[in-house]
């Protein structure tokens, strides 16, 4: 929740500036009345201002972006984090972050493992009092849509060897996340199956040609 105190020579002056220095309108606030204004000795001595106090709650989405934009922060990393219009294939809300191009390796991290701490997080803070949860995915440079595209690209030539080859194929060992898409991606396949194999952080995804479809 937001708050500002504020003061005025009314309370409906005291009000404004509250909901201009945070942003909003009337209608999304709560509004408290600390003290109205008194007028002084002949008009202004003794004197005091109407005295206010107006609250905003945030919601996931504001409260996501300042925990992103305060994490940045302590990484010593200058950035802006947006929120863009249209929904993730898996319905969340993209949180995109934009900063110098020498800083995205830190921000991203080895295979996003970065990226996907920092979402983790802010899908745990932005939710954690929320009455309906809101899912938030967290990118910075295009990284995921290119991920995404390198994972397509590794399963598609995995498949082919191991249909080929009639023998299970490995890809390089990769988290969690990227397994998953994997195992989604191929799902709808007849000729191949997968699991997963190893352990962490070395488990990767095996891909395995089903009997019928062993070429000899």
């Amino acid at each position: 929740m937001k708050k500002v105190v504020a003061t005025g020579r009314t309370v409906e002056e005291a009000i404004t500036s509250a909901l201009v220095r945070l942003g909003v309108s009337r209608s999304q606030a709560e509004i408290r009345v600390i003290s109205e204004p008194v007028k002084g000795f002949f008009g202004f001595i003794g004197g005091r201002d109407a005295e206010v106090e107006v609250c905003v709650m945030e919601t996931p989405l504001d409260m996501a972006k300042e925990f992103l934009h305060g994490l940045l922060e302590k990484m010593g990393i200058s950035a802006d984090v947006t929120a863009e219009n249209q929904l993730t294939e898996d319905g969340a809300v993209p949180l995109a972050i934009t900063c110098a191009e020498d800083a995205l390796p830190i921000v991203i991290g080895r295979h996003g493992s970065t990226l996907d701490s920092m979402q983790y997080l802010v899908n745990l803070v932005a939710n954690r009092n929320a009455h309906s949860v809101v899912k938030f995915a967290v990118d910075a440079g295009g990284y995921r849509q290119r991920r995404r595209e390198n994972l397509r690209r590794m399963a598609d030539q995995a498949v082919d060897r191991a249909v080929r080859l009639g023998r299970p194929v490995s890809l390089e060992a990769m988290p969690s996340a990227d397994r998953k898409w994997i195992h989604t991606y191929l799902q709808g396949r007849d000729d191949i199956t997968t699991l997963s194999e190893g352990q962490e952080p070395y488990r990767r995804v095996k891909v395995a040609p089903k009997r019928n479809h062993f070429v000899d």
